[in-house]
């Protein structure tokens, strides 16, 4: 995930990811879940919120699957909350980083999803020490790119189109530096995730490494 000009380096990826629960949608689980939310101080959009068209509006106008309620954590309390809501309610889960997705994977597959946001949790950090970028949430790969070019003269394996988020990116995306330096996912040292019962773990080569 960062790279020297000259060779790889090893990357951390601190990103609360997360695919979850069971169920359908109704008009009752959206208010459950959107009750739930609320009660947990998780800022959130259901289809009576003013905004909600916006909070909704799918990349690809033409895949547009219908969540049932929208949260913007804006800490990894929240997004457990989050979590733990959509489980209570019955309903899948799923992450919008930037919203680039042809398949508007971010809202789903299909309709009745709970979309987890995660514009509260940017993150990018450069550790010259350690030579480890760690990034959450919707961070783009030209956000990446110029972060550690124009401040530290240094470069990271990624994919060519510039408006992909970091997170999508990380499971595919070649680029240039691919066949020198591997992909993303090639470079990463450890993870951050929350799981669908709430729970956040620290995941490495040498802690739950499965």
């Amino acid at each position: 995930m960062v790279a020297s000009v000259s060779g790889a380096s090893r990357a951390i990826f601190a990103l609360c990811s997360l695919i979850a629960a069971q169920g359908g949608f109704a008009a009752a689980q959206t208010a459950d879940i959107g009750s739930c939310l609320a009660k947990a101080g998780v800022e959130n959009s259901v289809p009576t919120t003013s905004t909600w068209a916006v909070d909704t509006e799918a990349w690809n106008s033409r895949v547009s699957p219908k969540p049932s309620a929208v949260a913007f954590p804006k800490t990894e309390e929240e997004v457990s909350a989050a979590l733990k809501c959509a489980a209570d309610a019955g309903v899948k889960v799923t992450t919008l980083g930037g919203n680039r997705s042809f398949f508007s994977m971010g809202f789903g597959r299909n309709d009745g999803a709970l979309v987890i946001n995660l514009k509260g949790l940017k993150h990018l950090e450069y550790d010259e020490s350690t030579q480890l970028l760690s990034y959450g949430g919707p961070v783009m790969i030209s956000e990446a790119a110029n972060h550690m070019w124009n401040k530290y003269k240094r470069t990271l394996p990624h994919g060519r189109c510039p408006d992909v988020g970091m997170t999508g990116v990380a499971a595919s995306g070649f680029g240039t530096l691919s066949r020198s330096s591997g992909t993303v996912l090639d470079n990463i040292e450890s993870v951050r995730v929350a799981l669908a019962n709430g729970s956040i773990v620290d995941a490495d080569a040498k802690q739950n490494s499965d």
